[in-house]
């Protein structure tokens, strides 16, 4: 569905990665991961077309269709939350508003015989369509996805200007689960979530039959909802590991120490053949043996360490305990003057 093709992505001039590709299938729940500051969210960018990559190819599979949901959901007012979120179907809202301009030129009464039955004919297209989006469902559809996400139905209707930027996010989140996508891509979703709601969510993407493809921390809501975790290194190298979170931090240690023990083979090898190369370079009946294993070495790509985030070391000071009671107050009055 989505092809990732040697991408590099250049940031103040700096690579973010070089070479990336992976691919996400259809019906595969995927984890983004990696430190902070390493390009996660630039990579959904790209999937959505708001930024370029500077080289290789991101190709969607034609009539996918892809919701974003970020951490910028922008300004919102002059809708209800249940008209916002409807929205987002923009397919469905399209025929909606069809249905409606046709239904108001149905009541012009000059309407001619031939003209009311081609209107007629295009009015039962966009019916059938529209029924088979779920079109007359989609409103009690927003109304439970509101709710699921911890919004009170008493809120549907007023205007999403006057919540809160948490309920804003949750108003985001909603519109793009029932938009209808193929894939979803989301970036922090269980941030502003309390622990109902985000099994809730939890619930939801486990069901959903689409492709979700999500950066996150948490690592309980991954291991639950993902199969596939693809990881972008503090070196910008991008890796995919066939299984949920917990599988790629035991997968990662596995590798880390073949790498190791690849790394200690050779470098016991190039030793002897160093030691070799000193000891009878010198000798001309040695000459051919001594040329030969130069131009070995010299063929050899050099198996290279895994390299490992720093980590930043703080020590702080031994503070000694307070007491109970920060603050106690003993027959306190206070009086105000009468204006």
């Amino acid at each position: 569905m989505i092809s990732v093709s040697q991408v590099t992505k250049l940031m103040s001039g700096v690579p973010l990665y070089s070479g990336a590709s992976f691919q996400i299938n259809s019906g595969e729940k995927v984890a983004l991961v990696g430190p902070n500051g390493v390009g996660k969210s630039t990579f959904f960018r790209m999937i959505v077309g708001e930024e370029k990559p500077d080289e290789g190819q991101i190709s969607i599979a034609n009539h996918v269709k892809v919701s974003y949901f970020s951490q910028n959901v922008g300004e919102m007012s002059g809708k209800s939350a249940l008209g916002e979120v409807m929205s987002g179907n923009e397919k469905v809202a399209f025929l909606s508003l069809k249905l409606k301009e046709i239904e108001k030129k149905l009541c012009d009464p000059e309407m001619s015989s031939e003209e009311m039955e081609k209107t007629l004919e295009r009015m039962g297209t966009f019916q059938t369509e529209f029924e088979q989006l779920g079109g007359y469902d989609l409103e009690a559809k927003a109304s439970e996805t509101l709710s699921g996400l911890g919004i009170g139905i008493d809120e549907h209707e007023k205007d999403i200007g006057k919540f809160s930027g948490g309920w804003k996010m949750k108003v985001a989140m909603a519109k793009v689960l029932i938009a209808g996508p193929d894939v979803i891509l989301m970036d922090e979703p269980t941030n502003y979530l309390d622990m109902e709601t985000i099994l809730w969510l939890q619930d939801w993407l486990i069901r959903f039959k689409g492709a979700v493809f999500i950066i996150g921390h948490d690592r309980e809501f991954l291991n639950l909802v993902t199969s596939k975790t693809i990881e972008i290194s503090h070196t910008g190298i991008v890796t995919t590991f066939s299984g949920n979170y917990d599988f790629y931090l035991k997968e990662k240690e596995i590798r880390k120490k073949q790498n190791q023990a690849e790394f200690d083979r050779q470098r016991s090898m190039l030793k002897k053949e160093e030691e070799f190369i000193a000891k009878f370079k010198a000798r001309a009946s040695h000459a051919a043996q001594v040329q030969s294993r130069v131009k070995k070495l010299d063929k050899i790509d050099k198996v290279q360490l895994t390299q490992e985030q720093e980590k930043m070391s703080i020590m702080l000071p031994e503070i000694s305990r307070g007491g109970n009671d920060v603050v106690t107050l003993v027959d306190l009055s206070k009086t105000f003057q009468k204006e």
